[in-house]
């Protein structure tokens, strides 16, 4: 039996919400260069892809024949790499409801995001994650049989996923992931992250 006790999940976002090939010149943003460098990631031991993805100007976009030509690149050209794949469920904060919804809702990878609340985004705008469409959101991935990923930019999301977990919106072992830093939500410090893991 291998023992557990020092196992790390690694999770790579290779493109991530906003930047552009003009902020790093290195960022994928076409989908065969984003399949190919999350497989480049999983050889060096991530196990989760959080994958956005972008139009042809590089705007982020939820369009789900790019999403699915990002899973088709990866999986037909490295059918050995058993990378979990991660549909984001928000893209950018002006996309539609049911836009967020269509990608992991039509391609059912083995994960979605679940971004459990509201925030200021980066001074640009509001990012608007509310209850209703939470409930929606987590309605639709149970019965996609998509494992929610939620995010937390701030403690009280913890607070918010326990609300929704014990209203039968999202489903144990709950799995949850940090996002400290981002502006509008908690600073990234060691104490900041041992206190919502106490939550």
């Amino acid at each position: 039996m291998s023992d557990l006790s020092n196992k790390r999940i690694i999770t790579v976002a290779t493109t991530g919400a906003w930047p552009k090939t003009s902020n790093n010149p290195n960022l994928p943003t076409q989908p065969e260069e984003i399949a190919e460098e999350i497989y480049n990631c999983w050889k060096e031991g991530a196990a989760v892809a959080h994958i956005h993805i972008r139009d042809k100007e590089e705007n982020d976009s939820m369009e789900v024949e790019t999403f699915k030509a990002v899973l088709d690149n990866l999986h037909n050209n490295h059918p050995d790499c058993d990378i979990i794949c991660n549909l984001t469920s928000a893209g950018g904060i002006a996309n539609t409801e049911d836009g967020r919804i269509a990608p992991f809702k039509t391609l059912k990878p083995e994960m979605a995001s679940f971004d459990c609340g509201t925030l200021n985004w980066m001074h640009m705008g509001i990012f608007n994650n509310n209850p209703k469409f939470l409930m929606r959101l987590g309605t639709e991935m149970i019965e996609a049989g998509v494992k929610p990923e939620v995010e937390v930019f701030d403690a009280s999301m913890i607070w918010e996923a326990k609300w929704y977990r014990d209203h039968g919106y999202l489903k144990d072992p709950v799995h949850f992931q940090f996002c400290m830093g981002a502006v509008g939500g908690i600073p990234p410090t060691i104490e900041n992250l041992v206190f919502s893991i106490c939550l």
